[in-house]
């Protein structure tokens, strides 16, 4: 059993026993839906359940007054609660409300009780339900941690693709590699959304942005296996530029370190134009694609 599903546990066991509580102390009758009603208010994040609460409300409106006027005219035996559930599931699914069909249900059920009765035990279960669900232990430190492991994974690549250049045999590590920066790519947006959705006043959508940068990396480390794994053979000029690709894997990230390897790309360009000549046509398309990647 994980933290967060132990969480989720212990705050709807208590959610509920506190509701339950609350609406004997205040002797409301049928006490114990309002537990239920904390059941069904409490979400994975803060924004599904305040989203949800108002669904709620819509439907604990529509439902009290048209059992009001269903039990009071055909009495209170099953055909008319039959009548009511057919009515109310389909005005829930018209608007678009059918989270709050079984709180429907639920709470109508001890409907001989009055109807301030029933105001009080869905107050007091959705409001329990919304208080207890504000605690949701942020997620930050694991989505940095997780922006750390995409960068080391992301250099990972581009060293598995040195590699290859120089050593074709290297593509299982590459493609294994590969696949764990897509699946960190995934739990990271992933993780990203639920910070973003238990955050009620702050944006952070930045991580998001991170993410789209981290994909467009590996768009590009992909475009660069595909010219690689098209060498035929190892000009020494492929020594070169393995070795330079290397230095890029190990380097940090930052803009000191991007500028001085930006001119030790330029100064690269420009001493491969002093390199001598291909003698043939393979030499040629192996340094054409070299330039490429390039």
């Amino acid at each position: 059993m994980n933290k967060v599903n132990l969480l989720k546990i212990i705050k709807l066991s208590l959610g509920a026993s506190l509701a339950i509580f609350i609406a004997w102390l205040l002797k409301l009758e049928y006490s114990m839906v309002a537990g239920v009603i904390v059941l069904l208010t409490i979400k994975n994040t803060k924004k599904e359940t305040l989203k949800g609460i108002i669904g709620k409300i819509y439907g604990f409106i529509l439902c009290t007054i048209f059992s009001y006027l269903c039990f009071n005219i055909l009495g209170y035996h099953l055909t008319s609660f039959s009548i009511f559930i057919f009515v109310i599931i389909y005005l829930c699914f018209l608007l678009e409300i059918q989270d709050v069909i079984a709180m429907c249900v639920v709470i109508i059920t001890p409907i001989p009780a009055p109807i301030l009765n029933e105001a009080g035990i869905f107050t007091i279960g959705a409001g329990i339900g919304v208080i207890i669900n504000m605690y949701i232990p942020t997620n930050i430190n694991k989505i940095y941690e997780g922006q750390k492991k995409l960068q080391k994974e992301v250099s990972t690549v581009l060293i598995d693709i040195a590699d290859f250049i120089v050593n074709p045999n290297n593509k299982d590590m590459y493609n294994k590699d590969l696949n764990t920066l897509n699946a960190l790519i995934d739990s990271s947006i992933s993780e990203a959304y639920n910070n973003i959705n238990n955050n009620l006043l702050s944006d952070t959508r930045f991580f998001l942005d991170h993410m789209e940068i981290i994909k467009y990396q590996r768009d590009i480390l992909e475009n660069l296996y595909s010219y690689v794994s098209q060498l035929s053979s190892t000009p020494p000029q492929a020594h070169i530029i393995s070795a330079f690709i290397h230095k890029i894997g190990y380097s940090d990230f930052d803009i000191e370190t991007g500028n001085l390897l930006l001119d030790e790309l330029n100064r690269l360009m420009l001493s491969m134009k002093n390199q001598p000549l291909p003698i043939d046509r393979v030499e040629f398309e192996n340094r054409a694609i070299l330039f490429l990647c390039l």
